[in-house]
């Protein structure tokens, strides 16, 4: 096939679904952004910082366990800042992206009737599947580092009387975000994978919360504790990140996320699409 026949890397569409979801990126890291911040502001004044661990004492362990566990004592500052990072609040706007984005592209063109339409346009199934992944890890990596973005900021508002670690919270952000892009990697595939988007949101969604419900559990309930290496939140080991980098877990993750992106392109590429 010469390079006249060879169809071009569709930008209009990679740029035409960017400016779609820009907005909804810029609502989800600004709220990411000032969560940083805010609980920065909290951990530096040490009365709040007591009224809230006592306030985290009268609630269930398997709350306190999702909010950071043993970290969450007096005096350990990084562990205080690092709730910002592992809140419900902050990882369910990771994954609301995570999950939204390619659904919404792949199942979402479909369902709607636009999706002939784009492929019409000198564009191939799989340049069309590469763009929704494009867009999907590169605004998960966006979030994480600002998240890391708020953290900086706010050592630098905040005086903590303590020296913060900044690279064990960029490690975080980064071990976050490739945790978060495995998820929306899982979601492609299930945007490859089914016709409606509820199906593939509905799919996208089961696998993620019953990750996260089980890692949990296992904290909470002893005996459910081999069930934790069964999760991908396992991979992303918090007392691991203090240390270094965790190379064994996020060569795991890089697999499973390369293994999930490549199974959506066969089957994406594959699949009878409804047009």
């Amino acid at each position: 096939m010469s390079d006249m026949s060879r169809p071009r890397f569709p930008f209009a569409l990679l740029t035409f679904w960017f400016m779609r979801i820009l907005p909804a990126w810029i609502g989800i890291a600004l709220i990411i952004f000032l969560v940083q911040i805010a609980v920065a502001g909290v951990v530096h004044d040490n009365v709040k910082v007591k009224e809230m661990l006592q306030f985290l004492e009268v609630l269930p362990s398997i709350v306190k366990a999702a909010l950071g566990g043993d970290m969450l004592q007096a005096g350990n500052v990084p562990g205080l800042i690092a709730i910002g990072y592992d809140h419900p609040f902050v990882l369910f706007l990771c994954m609301l992206f995570a999950v939204g984005v390619p659904t919404g592209l792949l199942a979402g063109e479909v369902q709607k009737g636009t999706m002939e339409l784009i492929l019409s346009r000198c564009a191939t199934r799989t340049q069309v599947y590469v763009c929704a992944g494009i867009l999907t890890m590169a605004g998960m990596f966006a979030l994480v580092l600002v998240m890391f973005l708020g953290t900086v900021v706010a050592v630098r508002v905040y005086d903590f009387k303590v020296p913060v670690p900044l690279d064990m919270f960029f490690r975080i952000a980064i071990n976050g975000g490739l945790l978060a892009s495995t998820f929306g990697a899982v979601a492609l595939l299930c945007a490859a994978s089914f016709e409606r988007l509820y199906a593939a949101v509905g799919a996208s969604v089961a696998f993620l919360v019953g990750n996260y419900f089980i890692s949990f559990v296992s904290v909470w309930w002893p005996r459910m504790a081999f069930l934790k290496r069964a999760t991908l939140f396992h991979l992303v080991n918090g007392s691991q990140l203090w240390r270094g980098w965790p190379l064994g877990d996020m060569a795991w993750l890089t697999a499973v996320l390369l293994t999930a992106a490549i199974a959506g392109g066969i089957v994406w590429h594959r699949r009878d699409l409804p047009l």
